[in-house]
C-alpha cells in the first residue's frame, strides 16, 4: 500500500504497487479518461493518447505539467514524460496486470532532476487512494486533509 523510493543508476524512483478490485479495462479508462482523471488527480487533463502524442495537466493553483506519451499499450501499459518547473524532467509509467477478479497496478515515477521526492510519494499515495474511490463510484471530494497527513508521514520517514 505504501510507496517506496528506489535508487537506480543515480535516479530516484517513486514506486507503488496496488491491488484494485476492478477489471484492468476499467482501471485503464480511469487513468486515460480526462473526466475521471479530473476527479482522482484534481487536474484538467488534455491527452492525445498515442505514442508521441502530447499531454497537459493543469491544476487550479496554476501548476502545469507537459509531456509526451512514450508508450501506449491499452489496457496494460502507459508511459509519458512529465515536465514541470519545480521538478524538471521525469517519466511516469503505469503497468496494469490482470489478477484474480481485479488488477495489479504498478506505478513508477522516475526523476532526473531536483524534485522533492517525498512530496511526490505522498501525492501519488493519496491520488491512488482516490483513484480506487473513483472506481468504486463513491467519489465525493478530494481528501485534502488526508493528503497533508500522508505528506507529514512520508516527510518524517524520508526527510
Amino acid at each position: 500500500m505504501d510507496g517506496k523510493i528506489l535508487q537506480m543508476d543515480g535516479l530516484r524512483i517513486v514506486s507503488f504497487q496496488r491491488y484494485l478490485n476492478h477489471p484492468v479495462e476499467k482501471v485503464w479508462r480511469a487513468i486515460t479518461n480526462p473526466e475521471q482523471i479530473a476527479k482522482w488527480l484534481t487536474v484538467h487533463a488534455e491527452l492525445d493518447l498515442h505514442v508521441d502524442g502530447k499531454l497537459a495537466f493543469r491544476w487550479e493553483n496554476g501548476d502545469l505539467v507537459h509531456g509526451n506519451f512514450t508508450k501506449v499499450d491499452p489496457p496494460y501499459e502507459l508511459e509519458y514524460t512529465w515536465l514541470e518547473q519545480s521538478s524538471g524532467h521525469s517519466i511516469v509509467r503505469w503497468s496494469l496486470k490482470e489478477e484474480g477478479d481485479g488488477c495489479l497496478l504498478h506505478l513508477t515515477h522516475t526523476f532526473y532532476g531536483p524534485a522533492i521526492v517525498p512530496d511526490f510519494l505522498a501525492g501519488w499515495h493519496v491520488h491512488l487512494d482516490v483513484l480506487d474511490i473513483v472506481l468504486l463510484e463513491q467519489f465525493r471530494q478530494f481528501p485534502w486533509e488526508r493528503a497533508k497527513e500522508i505528506r507529514e508521514k512520508y516527510a518524517s520517514h524520508f526527510g
